[in-house]
């Protein structure tokens, strides 16, 4: 079993929520249409914005509402690839691995899965103007059918981790007529066990039960998604009963939905790490000297046990202290106001001569008080701090265009693909497509590169941990927290989990009583 794990329902696999009630079985046998016709509400975190491009995250939101499907899934409580919409996955060769896709699978308008559509799907993904993270020319070379229910997909150098990366939820398959016309039709367009019927652009999206479904059926009859980025407004939705589920609920508002007996809220961990972003490309951040300082002045004892009520724990680095790739023996860097001082004036930088901006997001309920519990801890050493809240989606442009200077960005480090290497490709290569630290050395990219054709975990772990601790150790990002993932439900909804990963939540054996 991997080290870190849900908190509750460590039992379950969320790989068989999207099959069948037995943990690691995967039938294609759909069963009989479960008779219920209940329905439920559950607000979401993020509004999609690209027009449900897969290639954004409102692939996320697709695969949360039980539409988009990949060819695997990756189960976070065993760490390992699970079959989905393949059945089998084979090397061939050192560049190519083959995928056997299951057998009688209809996407919601009719037509069959077949290796053309799925090769149509994944290379329309490759050939986007800005490929998923997960699924880059840069690591894959291309998607073809070699007959009706095998598809190749080949790489331009040996990866041993090819198939993790098409279990990413951006590399989810669509009908083909999803893409006909401008923007991508999600409507009748998915495999999965929930069909978008309508939506209501940034607000919400109606689902009913998929009868067709390859797997088992849902029990719930229909359902709606609520797109509310402020985390209160979710809680207070969960709390009246207009949502039965909320996900991403803010931790002060454990304590009052904790005490109401109809609400029952979850905490699980997650491979997620609240981070300051410092903009390595420019000045002063190019000072190892001024990163250190700042590295230093947060209070990360404090910020966990108030901001977060104790859900949380301090950060030593990109990665848990318990996950198997994290760096053993390194600590939370220690507050050491004083010296801090002592390291801005050797940069020179005395009291009061830095002025910088701080950006954050609202999406993230803690946000808002963390970013002015870092402008006020700033402040002791004589950084002054100009914090400018937006939605996420305001807020990338300047994190990627590298006009910002601090950043504030929670990243779930198994998202890009269920292993740390697509966390640090992205984000930390010289090359990276999410390298918002505009960071670059030619020797770290090396080290990783090599993890990329390495079999052995154990060795590419090792890689992953000494990597970490580099960038802990050069304050390349001040990271916070190790965070959790928090939901709320009423008390009458079964069988729902909180997944670690953000991939499902309106899943087939989800039902409720009230």
């Amino acid at each position: 079993m991997r080290p870190i794990r849900p908190l509750q329902g460590a039992a379950l696999c969320i790989a068989a929520l999207l099959t069948v009630p037995a943990c690691g079985s995967f039938s294609s046998s759909g069963g009989s249409a479960n008779a219920a016709t209940s329905s439920l509400t559950i607000a979401l975190q993020f509004t999609p914005k690209a027009g449900y491009a897969l290639e954004t995250d409102d692939a996320f939101v697709l695969a949360q509402v039980g539409c988009l499907e990949t060819l695997l899934t990756y189960d976070f409580d065993s760490g390992e690839l699970q079959p989905l919409l393949a059945t089998k996955w084979t090397q061939t060769s050192p560049t190519a691995w083959d995928f056997t896709l299951r057998e009688g699978v209809k996407f919601q308008d009719g037509t069959a899965l077949d290796a053309d559509g799925v090769a149509f799907a994944l290379n329309k993904l490759l050939k986007s103007a800005t490929p998923p993270r997960a699924f880059t020319p840069k690591v894959v070379s291309g998607v073809q059918a070699v007959d009706a229910s095998t598809v190749r997909i080949t790489t331009p150098k040996p990866s041993t981790l090819l198939p993790y990366r098409v279990a990413s939820v951006n590399t989810g398959i669509m009908a083909k007529a999803a893409y006909a016309g401008r923007g991508t039709d999600v409507i009748k367009h998915c495999t999965g066990p929930f069909t978008v019927t309508a939506q209501k652009p940034q607000q919400s999206m109606s689902l009913e039960r998929n009868e067709s479904y390859w797997g088992t059926k849902a029990t719930l009859a229909k359902a709606e998604a609520k797109f509310l980025p402020d985390g209160n407004a979710r809680a207070t939705q969960v709390r009246t009963g207009e949502s039965q589920i909320g996900l991403g609920i803010p931790s002060a508002s454990l304590e009052e939905l904790s005490g109401d007996k109809s609400i029952v809220v979850s905490e699980a961990a997650t491979p997620r790490t609240t981070g300051l972003y410092l903009n390595y490309g420019k000045a002063p951040f190019d000072n190892p000297d001024v990163r250190k300082a700042i590295q230093m002045t947060v209070d990360l004892d404090a910020i966990a046990k108030t901001i977060y009520s104790g859900t949380v724990e301090p950060a030593s680095g990109p990665f848990a202290a318990n996950e198997p790739w994290a760096p053993k023996g390194v600590q939370p860097a220690a507050r050491d106001v004083e010296a801090a001082k002592a390291l801005l004036q050797k940069a020179g930088y005395g009291p009061d001569k830095l002025s910088l901006s701080l950006r954050a997001y609202t999406e993230r309920p803690e946000m808002a008080d963390l970013a002015a519990v870092v402008q006020e801890q700033l402040k002791q050493i004589g950084i002054t701090v100009k914090v400018t809240m937006t939605d996420y989606a305001g807020m990338e442009p300047a994190l990627l265009g590298g006009t910002y200077d601090l950043a504030l960005l929670s990243r779930n480090h198994l998202t890009d693909i269920a292993d740390p290497i697509g966390f640090l490709e992205a984000d930390y290569t010289c090359k990276g497509t999410f390298n918002i630290s505009h960071y670059c050395d030619p020797a770290f990219d090396a080290r990783l590169a090599q993890a990329n054709s390495e079999k052995d975990p154990a060795a590419r772990y090792t890689i992953y941990a000494e990597l970490a601790k580099q960038l802990h150790e050069q304050a390349i990002t001040v990271y916070l927290v190790t965070d959790k993932t928090i939901a709320a439900k009423r008390a009458g909804v079964q069988n729902f989990v909180d997944d670690p990963l953000a991939r499902y939540a309106l899943t087939p054996q989800l039902s409720q009583t009230d």
